[in-house]
């Protein structure tokens, strides 16, 4: 999970695409105590995902609303694995 990013759509139509860092999963398993984010993703729960998107939102420095109105704000998430992330180094 760490080293995957997401592709956070807010209902504005802003796009962000944020990194899951420590700093996020953390903040994640502090909010969801005795889960793992491995069951989060084989058992889907909604919450869950808005709220990881709403700690990388928040920990990659995008101006959120407190968890109650961020809720009512977002669009969709998507999760970008690190196979296939871009390579954004420059050719040589």
């Amino acid at each position: 999970m760490i080293g995957t990013d997401l592709n956070i759509t807010l209902s504005d139509g802003s796009e962000h695409t944020v990194p899951v860092t420590y700093s996020v999963a953390c903040a994640w398993e502090d909010h969801h105590p005795g889960q793992a984010m491995e069951t989060m993703i084989r058992d889907v729960k909604f919450k869950q995902i808005a709220y990881l998107a709403y700690e990388a939102l928040r920990k990659s420095g995008v101006t959120v609303k407190v968890w109650h109105q961020f809720i009512e704000t977002l669009g969709d998430v998507n999760f970008v694995p690190k196979a296939r992330k871009k390579d954004t180094t420059p050719d040589s």
